[in-house]
């Protein structure tokens, strides 16, 4: 994988993501919305981890940024998946501390842009 496929690939998993969270929201936040958010999720967070070496050195600050939101937000969903057995239509909600860094988003999705 080069740059450019990097951050075009992102850039795709960051919109799948907000689509993702839209759906969510509009859905009253339920189970089977969170399960389509934490799969693009968890690919943008593979993706950074496996390649954020690829970035310019302020792009890999950006990444980090949002290894850490994916990684805190991974571990919370994970640990309310497995409290029960939960039903497409439950209410699924987790406080975090961790916001998403929409900037650091943006960023790379800019970079992608300028290529």
């Amino acid at each position: 994988m080069d740059t450019t496929a990097l951050l075009k690939e992102l850039t795709v998993l960051f919109d799948q993501s907000t689509l993702a969270y839209r759906q969510y929201l509009d859905a009253g936040k339920t189970f089977h919305h969170a399960q389509q958010l934490k799969l693009h999720n968890s690919n943008a967070l593979k993706l950074l981890i496996e390649n954020q070496q690829l970035l310019s050195e302020e792009l890999q600050k950006d990444a980090q940024s949002l290894i850490t939101h994916y990684t805190e937000w991974s571990q919370k969903w994970e640990k309310l998946a497995a409290e029960k057995e939960h039903q497409p239509d439950d209410v699924f909600v987790f406080a975090n501390d961790v916001t998403f860094p929409k900037q650091a988003a943006q960023n790379l999705k800019t970079a992608y842009q300028k290529l």
